[in-house]
């Protein structure tokens, strides 16, 4: 990463030190330097320029020659940038203003008080406003802001932290602010216009506001009426909000942050990180409903920090409807957004790729990518030393998609659902922007396994449009090799992965969801085995069961002969329809897309939400199963966070002597359930109940994970797919697996465990494929 990042001054700045002569410049794929000294002013200044590297970059590999000797050569010079040969350097991400441009920010006297677009090379836009590659002014979106003398000087000034800072700009010759009304027409500029958006807030109105990487919608936290409002203006009833907090001090108010917590939410890619809700939580009730976990940010703009101040929070959510794809351009927001919102605080720079805010948990252990996307996308994770160019589409829901090249592979910023039109020609023109910026021709795409999804369908025509082989994996196999390629585990090694989710579609064409997969260490390197799984069963309503845990819960009580009457899960059901419902597993297969079969972990949560009287209707993906969470986080009982199912003891009050739990898929779904609905009926505590059902289903999955790694003489075992953002479930899993003792248990770092990261594990497998055994292998099938 030495592009973007104020590497080219670095090197003038450390030659200048040193005594040294020469140039220094970029290229395409990299910086290249000429240096001229004696032996140890040369040592001394490579030593140092790789020592000291700016805050944002990174170097990956260099490498010296010697150079003939220019005679009378004086001074190190910055030369503009050239051609390369084909390979590209790496795109920094956008980053939030450092301290020092936050400092002068806050002058009175420096020239740059208040300026709201305020940057230098340790910080700002990258990403989102380069066009091409090498990354100069020309190839940016602020080509069209030429530097006034004062920001030219800077610019030129080897000593100046802004020398060669491609955005650089000031109030005389940069971007311009202003407030617009609902119909785009300019209300107010600059400081008026920052005044009369805070008064809006402050009045309980919404303001949409263009950041670095799109638009994002504020409104005044602490005010039930305004988020209320915010809601049902956005289509949005239930899903929760992210909070921008003006300081750490701010946040820790209302949020109990540990030292990690903390340390992500003030990082340069400033994420939005959920942390418990404090003692002093005072924000309205729908900012996070039914939760005990709330969404934090601190600025990520220097226009964030002008408007949001002192103790004051804010709603802060991508600008959009829901479902629907981040609207970046003016024009755009408000033909779409004009009825959502009371105002627009927004500018003339032109953002040229759009970025999502980036979402971690973080706890003690480890911290857990949600969404990769603002000050991660597009870094890459190394798959290997050979080239191949491969473009992954990813998933349908949380969609990102990667593009390999030069044994690298690049992810996009996170996309969304890919239900809508919308969302569809979004991916289309992020795919067209980011294989462009990588300068490569793709050699071969892959997809998912499922034949109705939307970004399946897709590649499917951009193959026979162009030409190019497709090949298409399963998805749960697609989730595992993505755990394994972010921790650097190539197909060599023999391990075992739990893929836990909601929905995937199978090599059988029923729907997966509780995998165990065993792979690796065979001569083909995509294999992989089914060795073992959650029981099957029947989910009537098809899709629609997602949304109706109820519906879950019916249809797994009827099919397992397990009494639930009286139960939540049949008092929320309409008559007409629970009586179809319960009809339709008798009908099985003549009912395409009214039914299916599963061994869904997701539905399974649902089904125990349901039972326990936490859900029946869901509006956003996992809505029961995070309340179940939170509910289970409620037991503190020793007792059942280490109960046991075991099919002899009825209800399972008491694990046996030996500690065994069912091994087979189907006893552990009705282990689970049975001993669920038996506590329920017998009044236990919910909260007892929901922490039982979280540690028995992790001891089932340690004891089929730790059966399989014996039988498959695994190396490593991981955990990987949505189910696995429980941290409940994931930590008693470790602990369990850690108990049995000898074997690494990876958990996802660097691309997140649900479907955000599918793309990684989906370019994982073409490029295995293209490279594996170091032959290029050409002409793939659909």
């Amino acid at each position: 990463m030495v592009q973007g990042v104020g590497f080219r001054p670095h090197v003038a700045r450390t030659a200048g030190r040193h005594g040294v002569t020469g140039l220094v410049g970029n290229d395409e794929s990299a910086v290249f330097v000429e240096a001229q000294g004696t032996p140890q002013q040369t040592a001394g200044f490579i030593a140092a320029v790789l020592a000291e590297l700016p805050p944002l970059a990174h170097v990956a590999s260099w490498a010296e020659d010697a150079a003939a000797v220019v005679a009378g050569e004086s001074g190190f010079r910055i030369v503009p940038s050239r051609p390369g040969a084909g390979a590209r350097t790496l795109i920094p991400p956008d980053v939030a203003p450092c301290e020092d441009c936050l400092a002068e920010m806050r002058d009175p006297a420096d020239r740059r008080h208040r300026y709201p677009f305020i940057t230098c090379t340790n910080c700002g836009p990258r990403l989102s406003i380069i066009r091409d590659v090498p990354y100069d002014r020309p190839a940016t979106t602020m080509a069209a802001f030429p530097m006034c003398p004062a920001c030219a000087a800077e610019y030129a000034d080897p000593a100046n932290r802004r020398h060669h800072a491609q955005p650089i700009s000031c109030f005389d010759c940069g971007p311009r602010l202003w407030l617009a009304d609902v119909n785009g027409t300019e209300v107010a500029a600059w400081e008026d216009g920052i005044g009369q958006a805070r008064q809006i807030l402050a009045a309980g109105g919404t303001v949409a506001v263009k950041g670095i990487g799109g638009f994002t919608l504020f409104c005044d936290a602490r005010q039930p009426a305004a988020v209320e409002r915010l809601r049902r203006r956005k289509r949005r009833p239930g899903k929760p909000f992210a909070v921008m907090a003006a300081s750490a001090a701010s946040a820790a108010r209302f949020a109990d942050f540990s030292a990690e917590q903390r340390r992500q939410l003030l990082s340069p890619q400033r994420p939005i990180v959920l942390a418990p809700m404090g003692a002093g939580y005072d924000l309205a009730e729908a900012v996070a409903p039914g939760l005990g976990d709330v969404g934090v940010m601190a600025p990520s703009a220097p226009l964030h920090h002008l408007l949001v101040t002192g103790d004051e929070v804010c709603v802060a959510t991508s600008a959009n409807l829901s479902g629907e794809p981040l609207r970046y351009r003016d024009e755009e927001a408000v033909a779409d957004l004009g009825a959502v919102v009371d105002a627009f605080l927004t500018h003339d720079r032109p953002i040229h790729v759009p970025v999502e805010d980036s979402v971690l948990m973080a706890d003690a252990v480890a911290t857990v990518p949600i969404r990769r996307s603002r000050g991660y996308a597009p870094l890459p994770v190394f798959l290997g030393e050979a080239d191949a160019a491969v473009l992954a589409v990813g998933g349908e829901l949380k969609n990102t998609f990667a593009v390999t090249r030069d044994g690298l592979a690049f992810l996009s910023a996170h996309i969304g659902d890919m239900g809508s039109p919308l969302a569809q020609r979004a991916f289309e023109r992020s795919v067209a922007q980011m294989t462009a910026i990588h300068g490569r021709e793709v050699e071969l795409v892959v997809a998912d396994l499922h034949p109705d999804y939307a970004v399946t369908r897709w590649a499917q025509r951009h193959c026979e449009d162009l030409g190019l082989p497709l090949i298409q994996v399963q998805h749960h196999h697609a989730h595992a090799l993505s755990l394994l390629a972010e921790h650097g585990i190539g197909p060599e090694v023999r391990a075992v992965v739990a893929a836990f989710d909601g929905a995937g579609y199978g090599l059988d064409g029923n729907i997966w969801g509780g995998e165990v997969l065993a792979l690796g260490g065979t001569a083909d390197p995509l294999e992989f085995d089914r060795v073992w799984h959650l029981g099957e069963y029947w989910l009537p309503g098809g899709d629609s069961a997602a949304a109706a845990p109820w519906k879950c819960a019916v249809a797994l009580l009827d099919q397992l002969g397990l009494d639930g009457g009286g139960l939540p899960p049949f008092a929320a059901a309409p008559a007409e329809e629970l009586s179809l419902l319960r009809q339709l597993p008798a009908a099985g297969a003549d009912l395409p897309g009214l039914i299916q079969r599963t061994t869904s972990a997701g539905r399974l949560f649902d089904a125990a939400a349901s039972i326990l009287g936490v859900r029946q209707r869901v509006t956003y993906e996992a809505q029961a199963a995070m309340e179940l969470e939170r509910l289970a986080r409620g037991c503190a009982h020793a007792g059942c966070a280490a109960w046991r199912p075991d099919p002899g003891n009825g209800d399972g009050s008491a694990a046996p002597p030996d500690g065994h739990v069912p091994t087979d898929g189907a006893a552990a779904v009705r282990a689970l359930l049975d001993a669920t609905v038996r506590g329920a009926l017998d009044g236990r505590d919910r909260a007892c109940l929901a922490r039982r059902f979280h540690s028995g289903l992790a001891a089932i999955t340690a004891a089929a994970v730790n059966a399989a790694a014996e039988r498959s003489r695994a190396e490593v075992l991981g955990l990987t797919g949505g189910v696995f953002q429980n941290r409940l479930l994931t930590s008693a899993v470790i602990a369990a697996l850690g108990a049995a003792g000898g074997r690494p248990v990876l958990t996802h770092r660097l691309v997140p465990a649900g479907d955000g990261g599918l793309a990684l594990g989906q370019a994982r497998a073409g490029y295995t494929l293209l490279t594996w055994a170091g032959e290029r292998v050409t002409g793939w099938g659909r």
